[in-house]
């Protein structure tokens, strides 16, 4: 369950509410490779995380939809880059970038941004499982990026080939010995089936 400041309530609470995004990409290294909010201005979150306004990039987060108790729709994070610079980073692949997504509230009454960490809502966790270009070649000739972030279901239909061989076996577990005779020689073997 999602507990919420009395800030967060408070914002909630008074009709319209003023939100914004926050969305922070580190490498696999841990270097943040993006920190942009959909604020008109830069600010600091008192965990010391800094975003960085940036509202020509992002377009849009498009969450899962949750149409049944199994769903395996992806986080979509959508954002405009017509000068191409994320280019040389997609080549050297962002799949298993962290991504963290927040959403942030400003104050009801000053409407300043609520910049202490516990008052904002990490709405997702996760990592980049996909990226690619979409270039629109209408009339404005937009190119976006979009990623694509993995799903909390996604494993769900993920097959992997499991090597019954037993140095991959062994590579898991040293003391597992369950495929030491897969490829041992064929020859008759008597069990003994029954009472004792």
């Amino acid at each position: 369950m999602i507990s919420f400041t009395q800030n967060v309530r408070n914002a909630l609470m008074n009709r319209p509410t003023d939100y914004f995004h926050m969305l922070e990409i580190k490498d696999k290294e841990n270097n943040t490779w993006k920190a942009t909010t959909t604020l008109p201005y830069d600010i600091a979150l008192s965990d010391g995380s800094s975003f960085v306004s940036d509202l020509n990039t992002t377009i849009m987060f498009d969450p899962p939809k949750m149409s049944s108790s199994v769903d395996r729709e992806q986080y979509k994070i959508t954002l405009s880059d017509p000068s191409m610079t994320a280019v040389s980073t997609l080549e050297n692949s962002v799949l298993g970038f962290k991504v963290k997504v927040r959403l942030g509230f400003l104050d009801y009454q000053t409407k300043m941004p609520l910049s202490d960490i516990t008052d904002t809502i990490l709405i997702y966790a996760g990592r980049i499982d996909g990226a690619s270009y979409v270039i629109k070649t209408q009339e404005s000739g937009d190119i976006i990026l979009q990623l694509t972030c993995a799903s909390p279901m996604a494993d769900l239909d993920l097959k992997k080939a499991l090597w019954t061989s037993r140095d991959f076996v062994r590579s898991r577990n040293p003391e597992d010995s369950s495929c030491d005779q897969v490829y041992g020689g064929s020859g008759a073997l008597q069990l003994k089936w029954g009472k004792v």
